[in-house]
């Protein structure tokens, strides 16, 4: 029975974490280490779970990583997949649940298809049948229509291919998923999706995503991971018209955010500039496609044209609705 390890950051989640350690710490899977990242938070969160661990059978299988100070929970990722001793690594955040079975289901989809990364059912995400998928656009273009769900959570990993591929998360980023995921799409030859139930994900309105709804820091990191996900795009070894599809959806998704900046009670707008502008355009690509050459153009309209047609486009989609 190989190991696996399972990761879970902790920062100010006092009211939480012991619902969500429980669930990890009862799983029916055996062999299991446990690793916490506590990013320095306000509380004294190591205490808590050294509590919470002292009476319980598995509590021996259970190690801390403190950071010395708050560098956010991409970097906690990273710690993670540092520190981690196990074949295989599941990350959890620390305030939602895992079925009891969920370790030793990813498992059995792993040792069934072998593939770089099994995906299990949430609450957000379900599937019929399991599926594997091997054809490398469909599993990247996964990452735009939703079959392959974006966050890092409720999957596991051969800890191998993250390190053989230098998969990491960007430290300080709010929403690390999106480059995290990116990535590994990018990288994988295939992944597993099981209809199994594994993991239930609780909405929290003072969380980092803000309960669905997206603070000021997440517009803030989406101007650097717009471009960093050109980057990776740009040093993958994807053939050329797959290139264009992915950049084209890159475009989509960024047009989206602009969307939703214009849409926020924050004052966000400004970030719309940075989303849509033409230097995330400026290529040879532009040349060889009709809608990205469109694009480059609308980029470089000034700012009051790109918000006007924002504005009509959301009108004609919510009067579609």
């Amino acid at each position: 029975m190989d190991l696996i390890t399972l990761s879970i950051p902790v920062y100010n989640v006092e009211e939480y974490v012991k619902r969500s350690l429980l669930s990890a710490l009862n799983q029916t899977y055996e062999n299991i280490e446990y690793l916490i990242v506590n990013d320095k938070g306000s509380g004294n969160l190591t205490e808590l779970v050294r509590d919470i661990t002292a009476i319980h059978p598995r509590g021996m299988e259970l190690h801390i990583v403190e950071h010395p100070v708050n560098i956010g929970i991409g970097a906690s990722r990273n710690t993670a997949i540092e520190n981690a001793s196990g074949k295989y690594i599941c990350f959890m955040d620390s305030d939602d649940e895992l079925t009891p079975d969920c370790i030793e289901k990813l498992y059995e989809g792993m040792r069934k298809t072998n593939v770089d990364v099994v995906c299990g059912s949430s609450s957000y995400v379900s599937v019929a049948n399991e599926y594997v998928e091997k054809n490398k656009e469909e599993m990247v273009l996964s990452y735009f229509n939703g079959k392959f769900p974006i966050l890092m959570w409720n999957k596991l990993y051969k800890l191998s291919f993250l390190h053989d591929k230098h998969i990491r998360c960007i430290p300080y980023q709010t929403v690390e998923d999106n480059y995290f995921t990116f990535q590994v799409l990018l990288c994988a030859s295939s992944y597993s999706i099981i209809p199994d139930t594994t993991y239930f994900h609780h909405v929290r309105w003072d969380s980092a995503g803000n309960g669905g709804k997206w603070g000021g820091k997440v517009f803030e990191d989406w101007t650097s991971i717009s471009v960093d996900l050109l980057k990776l795009l740009q040093k993958s070894t994807l053939d050329s018209k797959l290139k264009i599809k992915v950049k084209k959806r890159l475009f989509k998704r960024r047009w989206g955010i602009s969307a939703l900046a214009l849409k926020s009670p924050y004052n966000v707008q400004y970030y719309i500039n940075d989303y849509l502008s033409p230097a995330l355009l400026k290529d040879k690509d532009m040349f060889r496609s009709a809608y990205l050459f469109i694009a480059y153009l609308f980029s470089n309209m000034p700012f009051w044209f790109k918000k006007m047609c924002l504005s009509l486009h959301a009108k004609f989609v919510d009067e579609k609705q």
